[in-house]
């Protein structure tokens, strides 16, 4: 069972909850993604020049934009659908910290940026390195991160309405299940995880009061496809 109770976490989760809340309602309009278009997108130049515009933050990018980033990074040859960066071993105790010294903040603003270097949809990473700049009263760059975190998770966001698995959310790491349902609402207890054939995740929810969801479902279809095209 787990619960996501660490005030280090739900101080980064409460600075996005509206959003994520609105954002949630907005997703049952959401449309699956077209991996065929997404793949000859990822394929081509293109895709290199919207990874620098993502990389800048540029505000003019659009949801569009975001999703076919987001997806389309399962076809670059970097992409592994269960890697995780060696880089935040050292630290990992500071994760869960009520209170960080400016150089515990420092060191997390060193290996996410390293992590995220590898990986630049780790949202954990993401979530560390805003909650460390905010630390350190940067708060630009904590506004920077946050924006992107945001708007990863719209993308995520707008391809279903997670409630049932005729209309699941698309991600393309297990992790992200989990930071969704976080920033939807950081009091979820997950209680069990299960896997439904041929390709999805449910999330089953612990019931603490009435009125919360039972569950959330996932597509992991382009994860299970990746693994499977490795050699």
């Amino acid at each position: 069972m787990l619960k996501f109770n660490s005030l280090f976490i739900i101080i980064i989760i409460s600075l996005a909850f509206n959003f994520s809340v609105n954002a949630q309602k907005a997703s049952s309009f959401g449309k699956s993604p077209d991996i065929e278009k997404i793949k000859d997108f990822a394929d081509s130049r293109k895709y290199d020049k919207l990874m620098k515009r993502y990389e800048k933050n540029d505000p003019t990018m659009s949801l569009d934009d975001y999703r076919q980033l987001y997806f389309g990074y399962v076809f670059q040859p970097e992409y592994s659908p269960y890697k995780k960066t060696n880089f935040t071993k050292n630290i990992s105790t500071l994760y869960y910290k009520e209170k960080l010294s400016r150089l515990e903040c420092d060191s997390i603003i060193k290996y996410a940026e390293m992590s995220l270097e590898e990986d630049p949809f780790d949202l954990q990473q993401m979530n560390y390195l805003i909650y460390a700049y905010k630390s350190k009263k940067k708060h630009n760059l904590a506004k920077h991160w946050q924006n992107r975190l945001n708007n990863v998770l719209r993308a995520i966001l707008s391809t279903g309405a997670g409630d049932k698995k005729e209309s699941p959310w698309h991600v393309i790491n297990i992790g992200h299940e989990y930071a969704l349902i976080n920033f939807i609402n950081p009091n979820y207890i997950v209680e069990r995880q299960e896997f439904i054939e041929p390709y999805y995740d449910h999330i089953i929810l612990k019931q603490i009061s009435e009125g919360l969801p039972s569950g959330f479902y996932f597509n992991i279809q382009y994860m299970l496809d990746s693994f499977n095209r490795k050699p």
